[in-house]
This record gives C-alpha cells, structure tokens and sequence, in this order.
C-alpha cells in the first residue's frame, strides 16, 4: 500500500472556502486518484468548473505528530503548514515571534512602533547604522519595504522603520492605503517570503505606476490573477497589463513563446481566444468556399472540427507553424484567413518557405477592426447564401436530401399515445468521406423497410413485435445496430389523432452543449478486458431528442491487445458472419493506438459536454459492456477516465421500461447508417433512448 496526501484549493472568488488536505492510502495512483473524488464527493464538496475548490492536487507525503485522522479533509492544515516552491513537498508555516509594546531608550534616540506586537527589536548598543531583518517586522511594513525600494532588502535601517512606519500611517495617501488593503485580503500573498513581496511589488509598480490613481477593483484584479498564474508566466502577465491588456491567463505557444491574447479583436468578446479556437479558425480557412467569417454556417463548422480531429492537410502544417509564432493570438480572425487564403496552396509543403511567407505577410495594425482588404482577401462573404454554396460545392447534397425525404417517418410507438415525430430523418447529414457515403447507400437500401401501412389521423395502424436475430454464438453485446427482424404477429389498434405539436423537435445543433452522451463500442470480446477496436459517441438531450458533437475511432486491434486486452473466439467468430460493411469499417478504417483514442475522447468530453465531464451522463448499452470495457482501458493504459462513475447509465434497462408501458421504438426507429459501426450504433441508441424518455415523462406528467 502507498499512502497519498491531495490538497483541495479554495477558488479565490469563493470567500468562504477553505484549503482542504486530505491523506489516505491505496493501491495505485489511479485508486488513489479514485478515492480522493469519492471522499469529496461524500463530504458534499464539489470541484472544477462552477465550483468553490479547484480539482485535487497531489502532493508529496509529509509526516508530522498533527497529522489529520485518515481520510479526513482537514480545513485547518494549510493555517500551520505550505507547500514549497516546487507546488509538491510541504513545509511548517514561520511566524515571526514580537513583543509587546514598548519604548527602548538608546541615548537621545527613543523608537516607538505604535501597533501592536510589532516593535523593532532594538538593542540598547544599536545605533543609525544598525540594520534590522525586514522578515521580523509586520506582513504591512515588509510590504512597503520592498514598495519603496530599488532592489530586494533584506534589512533596513532604524531610520528607514520610522519612515515606513509614517507611511503606514499616512491615510491621505490612496495608493498606499488601497495596495494594504488589498494585501491584506489575500491570504496567498501574506504568506509570501521576503522575495515573492518584492516580486509583488514590482509588478504592482510597473502596471500601476505611483503618479497616478487607480481603482481598487482593479488592483485586487491584477493580484488575484498574478497570484493565481505560474511564476514563469508572471513577467508576460505583467507586461500585457502593464499595456493596458486586462489578461486573465497567459498562453504560451508551441515553442513557449508568448502566445499573446490581450488585445482586443475581431472576435466576439464572449468567446475564449486560445490555441484550440485558433486551431479551428485555421481548419476554416483551409476550406475551399466562400462565406461569412464571423457567422459560420452549420455545415461548414462540422467540417472543420473534423478537419482538426483527424489532423488533415494542409490545416495540420499551417497548425504546426501558426501555432509557433509568436504574438499569434493578438491577429484579428481575418487576419489569419487572409494570411492562408493568399498563399499558394502548395506552399504548406515547404516548412521554411511557410514560415518565411508568414513571417513577411502577417501584419495588422488594426485588429479590432480589419481593413476591406483583408477581409477581401479572407474572401469574407456576409451575403453569401452559405446553403447554396456548399450545394455548389457538393453536388451530391441534394440526392442525399433527398434519401432523407423518402426515409420511413415513425410516428408514434406505445400504442399511439405519443409522438415521436422527426426523429427518423430529421437529423442533418453529417460530413462524411466517400468511400463512408458509398457504405451508408448501400446500408439504407437494404435496411429500408417497406412500409405496410400508412398513419394518418383516425385511422388504424399496425404495431409488429419484433424478435432479437439470434447466431450460433451469444448475439454481440453492442446490439443497438442489430437490424429489424421480420414482423411474426401483428395486432391492430386504433391511432390517435397525430400530435404535431408536441414541442419535441429533434434536429441536430452541433455547436450545442449536452449533458448526455451515448457511448458504443466494436470490440473483440462481450468481458471486461475485452479489446476496443472502435468508439462511437453522440451527445444528445433525452428530453428533446436533439443531437450535439459526434465522436468516431477506429482502433489498432494490436494496439489495444498490446495494453492488455484479451479477444474471445466466439466474438472474432460473431465478427465474421456479419456484413461487409460491418467488417470493413474495422478493416478498412485508419485505425489508431488505443491511448491516443481514449485522450482524444476525453478532449472530446471536455470541449463539448456541458458543465464539464464530471457532470456528464454517460450512456452504455449493458451494466457490464461498453461503460465497463471502456473504463477499464482507461485504467489499463493509466489514464483518468473523464467521467465519474457515479454517471454511468445503462441504456438497455431503459429499454426494458419502455416494453413495460407499451412500445419498442429501438425497433420502431428506422436504423440509418452501417449495421455494428460504433457512430450509427450510439446515434440510434440516443433516438430511441430519448422517444422512450419522452414516453415516460408524458405518462408522469398525466398522472
């Protein structure tokens, strides 16, 4: 067993929060890192992103006789002890001892420090040219020491405590007054040493000089932020404030260079500028049509997020030399289409031509507000009609509009009790290559149904039970894709009037967030250490049935074997009787390693779920299958999996509640897409788990 200490910071906004420290002992860094989040979680205490305490930090593990029970978050460690320089090892907390107030005589001189346990030590031999150390005196007086000086002081004289003392004293002096108070409310900065005070203070004077007045909200903004941001990262902070550039982090580029962000651009003020927004600004550029900049259309949008997810070119050379310069997040968004729109486009081919080309054409003296030539030359269209262009520039949008026309429209499920209207065919086509289009053709004409009767209002309609196709082996775990058996018994009922006003419309808003994500895998096995060869994931809304970001790899099958994962016989077995289409996608594919797949999907979780991925809901088909599998290569390659445990959901439970109240829309649903591919998979869950959420919300709301 190891044993473990985290610290739990308090967020600097929240007032009432405490430092919290925490040791136990474990098994692994991973139980370890588990079992931290379990204790907080026990304790009420909520981390990250809207909450009061930043997530745990690990620590190194210091013995001392006040230690806390085990298991115990302590909100007292951090008043008797701190972390060193290295943010790792802890260390006591010195508190400089004084004495009460007196007068010391020496000779014709008489010192009088007038607060209370804060004299000078003063020796009746010493005399003006005696120097005291700065760290016995108050946590104020250190502070303007190193506020008046040149340099770092470590002593001062007995003349030069007098004057401080003055100073201390001097209400009429605002920047003085303001800079204490301000101090004084930061329990970070009061534990500083000797040298982090200087640093403070030079900073202080270097953004706000002496001469001048300043707010007070201002100050106390700055010194939170200096506080919070690294020491290698303190002297860009400054200087970008120092320009008037109220930063509140500093970026740094590829090669550690200050990546910049301060200035005021083009952009939407509410959105975050960093090295992710720009990576998808330049894949928006590659791009061969014309539209507006600064209102993307939804398609187009699509495109480049998948352009950056698989690193294609010319976006990944352009990334990697964009990304290098430094400066880059200070240019305007039409800047940085003009810059890649005006080049020749085989430039990217040449490393240091490219880096020559940017390095003599990146230029902006307006970034807020570009000229008309650079927005001619970033081919800025604002009245373009982006639907006619990308129908111009894909010819085969319509046909596949119009397969979207003709699919099959299920109405209702539950003996015509509720409806489910659109979300067959209501789902925009995503972004797709060709050999992947040719698959999805082909998989539609062979798994369209042929309708047996039409819906209409008041009349009858026929509801077909449905049984799971079974093969020699246990049928695959990820069964979501399995296609419609045939109709064995029909029974008739009378439909209700169709409701088209239920307020449920099911379309896809890529640049939403969701709290729910339906997972699907492919894997070589139904146990737990099954191998993955693909993930499958789609954000979504139950309550609505609305469709977010959409997340596919394909996987080394030696990769995931190389981790530790075991096939089964009988599934490579299942493997081979399945279709074409099914065996290709995992043969055919670009696969990648099995830990690069798992970071990407928690990049994936963390960019585009809402609240963060601790608070997203995770949906698997089975208690023990994909939930279960994907957690444990998690764990075997020795990443965090992004998602509390306590967020797994089970979608064949909710299955099972949907047959009790009358209805199978898993069935009822038309499946589009290859049968067994993990993305076609985890969209159809994500219908049918949602017609049957809506199902059981409409039956509670009526009781």
């Amino acid at each position: 067993m190891n044993t473990y200490a985290y610290l739990i910071k308090a967020k600097v906004k929240a007032a009432d929060a405490k430092n919290l420290f925490c040791w136990f002992s474990a098994k692994s860094d991973s139980r370890a890192d588990r079992e931290i989040l379990n204790i907080l979680e026990d304790n009420g205490i909520e981390t990250g992103r809207g909450a009061d305490h930043q997530l745990p930090i690990r620590t190194n593990w210091f013995v001392v006789d006040d230690l806390p029970e085990e298991k115990k978050l302590d909100d007292s460690w951090c008043d008797r002890y701190e972390l060193a320089e290295d943010g790792l090892s802890w260390q006591k907390i010195v508190v400089a001892v004084s004495i009460d107030d007196t007068t010391v005589e020496t000779g014709d001189i008489s010192v009088t420090d007038l607060p209370v346990n804060e004299d000078l030590q003063v020796d009746q031999h010493d005399d003006e040219n005696t120097h005291y150390p700065v760290m016995t005196i108050s946590f104020r007086k250190q502070l303007l020491v190193q506020l008046t000086g040149n340099e770092l002081r470590h002593h001062i004289t007995r003349d030069e405590y007098a004057e401080i003392t003055d100073l201390e004293m001097d209400t009429d002096n605002s920047y003085v007054q303001n800079l204490l108070l301000v101090a004084e409310n930061c329990a970070v900065l009061k534990k500083s040493d000797t040298a982090g005070l200087w640093r403070y203070s030079s900073a202080i004077k270097q953004v706000f000089p002496q001469d001048k007045r300043h707010e007070l909200s201002l100050i106390l903004q700055f010194t939170r932020i200096w506080l919070e941001t690294d020491h290698i990262n303190r002297g860009i902070l400054t200087k970008e404030w120092a320009k008037g550039n109220r930063v509140t982090s500093v970026n740094r580029t590829d090669t550690n260079t200050n990546a910049g962000g301060g200035n005021v651009t083009d952009r939407n003020p509410e959105l975050a500028h960093n090295l992710d927004s720009l990576a998808l600004e330049i894949a928006l550029a590659t791009l061969p049509m014309d539209f507006n900049i600064y209102d993307l259309p939804g398609s187009v949008y699509r495109r480049a997020k998948e352009i950056v997810s698989k690193k294609e070119s010319p976006y990944k050379e352009w990334s990697a030399a964009l990304r290098s310069t430094p400066g880059i997040l200070d240019y305007s968004r039409a800047a940085i289409f003009a810059l890649i729109r005006s080049a020749k486009s085989d430039l990217h081919h040449f490393p240091e031509s490219l880096r020559t080309f940017i390095s003599a054409n990146l230029t902006e003296s307006n970034h807020a507000q570009p000229s008309p030539e650079t927005l001619a030359a970033a081919r800025h269209t604002p009245a373009m009609d982006a639907a006619e262009e990308v129908e111009r520039l894909n010819p085969d949008s319509e046909e596949v509009a119009q397969e979207s026309e003709e699919s099959l429209r299920v109405e209702r499920f539950g003996n015509g009790m509720f409806s489910i209207d659109g979300l067959s065919d209501s789902q925009p086509k995503q972004p797709i290559s060709v050999l992947d289009e040719l698959r999805q053709r082909a998989a539609v004409e062979k798994l369209k149904p042929t309708p047996s009767v039409e819906a209409t209002n008041n009349e009858q309609m026929e509801e077909a039970e449905h049984n799971e196709t079974e093969t020699g082996s246990e049928v695959h775990e990820s069964e979501a894709a399995t296609q419609p058996a045939e109709s064995n018994a029909s029974t008739t009922v009378t439909a209700d009037p169709l409701n088209f006003d239920s307020g449920h419309h099911n379309k896809s808003d890529v640049e939403a967030l969701y709290s729910h994500l339906m997972i699907d895998i492919e894997s070589m096995g139904t146990h737990a250490n099954a191998p993955i060869v693909s993930i499958g994931a789609v954000l979504f809304d139950p309550a609505t049935g609305q469709q977010g970001a959409e997340f596919y790899k394909a996987i080394s099958l030696k990769s995931a074997m190389a981790w530790g994962a075991e096939p089964e016989a009988e599934t490579i077995l299942w493997w081979l009787k399945q279709s074409a289409e099914a065996r290709s996608a995992l043969a055919m594919d670009d696969t990648i390693p099995l830990d690069d797949a798992l970071l990407q999907l928690t990049e994936f979780i963390c960019e585009n779920a809402a609240n963060g991925p601790g608070n997203v809901e995770v949906w698997g088909n089975g208690a023990t299958f994909d939930n279960v599998i994907v957690r444990n290569s998690y764990e075997r390659t020795g990443l965090d999996c992004p998602w509390h445990y306590s967020k797994d959901r089970d979608v064949r439970t909710i299955v099972a509640m949907g047959k009790f109240i009358g209805g199978d829309p898993r069935y009822e649903i038309p499946f589009e897409g290859d049968v067994h591919n993990a993305l076609a998979d985890a969209r159809h869950q994500s219908k049918y788990l949602s017609a049957i959420w809506q199902r059981l919300i409409s039956n509670s709301a009526e009781q």
